[in-house]
């Protein structure tokens, strides 16, 4: 089983996209995924069609001892795709979580039985934009961390912060296990990036081949609440999403080792 953390401290970078994309990216192929919502924004459910009340069981409950994660998972339309969903209520729990003893386990504590039965192949997690005890959750249970960066220098120059912070969460056990994925690329801006592309220089060894390229259709399939697999016209960012999946899959080792006829948890 591999456990991916899509984080980036700095928001509008297409997580939440780039997490659906991939994680329906690999349950099309024949995986058994898990995308855990850790932004109590909440977008991973409705961006598969879902509708989770404030009240519906979800991450809140797991982080605050309430409920086991199993749950709260809820199986998607798509066969071999699984999402334990997140509401607002997740704001209110991380801040609580300030002043607790091991704060930043309570995920990996709630993962430790799925892990053990090898009930997944990949359990993608969606990170909120910022350094919070919700993104120390994440990345401490994590075996590996995508970090989608839009090509700004703005978003480029915060990248040694964040890896910073990263290192000491998990005290250099990730060194060797992020990457970084250009998100939002704009094809007509060839010269911006170019620069970006030289600015991020000293990441060649850690940055993902494949960019994602900037679609309106992105945003159109997650107002439908549907994927780009499943909206009209999006031939493109299908390609797009496979071709990233493809190397993530390769980057990270991911393998098909659960059995789907076991029972879901």
């Amino acid at each position: 089983m591999a456990i991916i953390s899509i984080a980036n401290h700095k928001g509008g970078t297409g997580k939440t996209s780039m997490c659906l994309g991939i994680g329906v990216y690999f349950a099309r192929n024949g995986y058994k995924v898990l995308i855990i919502d850790m932004d109590p924004q909440g977008h991973i459910a409705p961006g598969l069609g879902i509708d989770i009340g404030y009240d519906d069981p979800s991450m809140a409950d797991v982080i605050s001892l309430k409920k086991g994660i199993s749950d709260i998972i809820i199986k998607t339309n798509i066969d071999g795709l699984y999402i334990a969903p997140a509401t607002i209520r997740l704001n209110y729990v991380s801040e609580t979580l300030y002043n607790t003893f091991q704060r930043e386990r309570r995920l990996k504590k709630a993962l430790a039985d799925l892990i053990q039965d090898h009930l997944y192949d990949v359990i993608l997690i969606d990170c909120s934009p910022s350094m919070g005890p919700l993104v120390e959750n994440a990345l401490t249970v994590s075996d590996y961390c995508l970090i989608p960066c839009e090509p700004s220098s703005r978003s480029i120059d915060g990248l040694a912060d964040f890896m910073h912070r990263v290192n000491e969460i998990r005290e250099g056990e990730l060194d060797n296990k992020w990457f970084i994925v250009l998100s939002r690329v704009k094809k007509a801006a060839k010269l911006t990036n170019e620069v970006i592309d030289e600015k991020l220089s000293e990441f060649t060894n850690r940055i993902i081949e494949t960019k994602v390229f900037e679609r309106e259709t992105v945003n159109q399939a997650q107002i439908a609440g549907v994927t780009v697999f499943d909206f009209p016209r999006a031939g493109d960012v299908i390609d797009n999403y496979t071709k990233l999946g493809a190397e993530i899959s390769k980057k990270c080792g991911i393998k098909k080792h659960s059995s789907k006829k076991k029972k879901d948890k």
